[in-house]
């Protein structure tokens, strides 16, 4: 038996599998659960679905997916780590051409989206098969053969972001291609988001932009992610003056300007800065487990955060770095945190992101001129009460057992895993023991991450 901490069900063109659970029968009245930790950690992420109200614009934002070698095709492609060994939730129903392969996965999406598998299936030094499990059902079928172009590929893969327990998906585009010497594969998020919006609040042409995913996550709000603006709305995109990383300050033609989105681009405004503030992170390092005893959890050595504010506008934060930002109201949205192994093994990698959106959130006000701390990692709870029962166990009832991590701003854990990548091989997991007031053990079960 097998229980998520964070299953969701997909909404849209695919279907993922149910959300697992664990049921158990009562056999007598269950007083005691009994929970031991065995590895908790996760990866970034988060997926802010507020709506902003730009400052006027003509239309909505609309995906353009142009053909290879055009203008704005993909951004620039990032390599993605391949290991020899298959990941063991994995199902091969294929014959492949190769004598070895090498896989990886990457994430689209929310980080409780599954996780995408892709094969590389070498053939010759100069010959490679590429596999991508693009109905994220983990097991590689024999039509998931990618038709390509000599090292370059193409592939149709969908966005999934959460929305409650569901997931919003969209038709999207990857690119992937096979570096020279046949052993490095990148990738990219093929296509962007155009729209158009005005320079200030009012007196100010609507002028074109277009938005591209630079760090192929599904979002468009992180430090690689490329916004191009057509200043002088002439049709022509310049890389150097017309170009922009995103930042929630931008400089444009010596004018400082707020930019505000949510995190998947439904929405941009630009406006005159009025008046800023100074974010930044309290790390306080911790040694021992998450109970405090001994183990081999050591030193925070990487932390970042996504803030989101009430207008639905996304500002990150990373390690002890301070950020300028528009004054207003902010709640945390994401936690990623990596810390090191006391005993010399990989790093522990934690995740945490919204839970339901009904739930209560802890906003943090930043005035003119004032710096706020925000320590994400102040406290975090563990719950592994029945899931929607009154509280009573009744002869021949199932109940289901739904165990959660909260951080104080009530975020949710979300995955775990240890090393630099998120490999889903590490097993990270917890284990869950139902017994009666009396200490019978009457039922057992593993919970993992989706």
């Amino acid at each position: 038996m097998r229980l998520g901490f964070a299953p969701r069900a997909v909404r849209g063109r695919n279907e993922s599998p149910k959300p697992h659970e664990v049921e158990v029968r009562m056999m007598r009245a269950i007083s005691t659960v009994w929970v031991r930790l065995h590895r908790l950690a996760l990866p970034v992420a988060l997926a802010c679905l507020s709506v902003l109200v730009p400052a006027r614009a003509d239309d909505a934002w609309k995906f353009v997916l142009p053909e290879t070698g055009t203008e704005h095709a993909y951004p620039p492609l990032r390599a993605i780590p391949l290991a020899s060994d298959k990941p063991d939730d994995v199902q091969e129903m294929v014959t492949y051409r190769g004598a070895s392969r090498r896989y990886a996965q990457l994430r689209y999406g929310s980080p409780s989206a599954p996780r995408v598998l892709v094969v590389v299936d070498q053939v010759s030094s100069t010959d490679v098969d590429l596999y991508v499990d693009t109905d994220r059902n983990r097991t590689i079928d024999a039509n998931e053969r990618c038709a390509g172009e000599g090292r370059l590929w193409r592939v149709p893969l969908d966005v999934q972001y959460a929305q409650g327990e569901t997931f919003d998906v969209y038709p999207r585009e990857f690119v992937f291609r096979l570096g020279s010497t046949g052993r490095t594969l990148s990738y990219a998020a093929a296509g962007y988001l155009a729209g158009r919006v005005t320079l200030a609040e009012t007196g100010e042409p609507l002028v074109s932009v277009r938005r591209m995913d630079g760090d192929a996550n599904g979002f468009f709000t992180d430090p690689q992610d490329r916004l191009w603006i057509d200043l002088n709305d002439d049709g022509r995109w310049d890389p150097v003056d017309e170009q922009f990383l995103y930042s929630t300050i931008l400089t444009i033609a010596g004018d400082r300007y707020v930019l505000r989105s949510d995190e998947r681009a439904n929405q941009l405004a630009l406006a005159k800065l009025e008046g800023t503030g100074t974010l930044q992170l309290a790390v306080r390092q911790k040694s021992g487990t998450a109970t405090g005893g001994p183990g081999t959890l050591g030193h925070v050595s990487e932390i970042a955060v996504t803030l989101v504010g009430r207008d639905g506008s996304a500002v990150g934060l990373r390690g002890t770095t301070q950020v300028s930002a528009p004054i207003g109201d902010y709640r945390v949205s994401a936690v990623a945190v990596t810390l090191d192994d006391l005993a010399g093994g990989p790093r522990w990698n934690f995740v945490f992101s919204d839970g339901q959106p009904s739930d209560a959130k802890r906003w943090y006000s930043l005035e003119r001129d004032a710096t706020v701390t925000i320590d994400p990692l102040e406290k975090v709870d563990f719950l592994a009460g029945a899931w929607k029962t009154d509280g009573k166990c009744r002869p021949g009832d199932d109940l289901t057992f739904q165990p959660k991590l909260l951080t104080s701003d009530g975020l949710l854990i979300n995955t775990c895993y240890r090393g630099t990548h998120d490999t889903g091989r590490d097993g990270s997991n917890a284990t869950i023991k139902l017994a009666a007031s009396d200490g019978t053990l009457l039922s057992s079960a593993q919970s993992g991450f989706a």
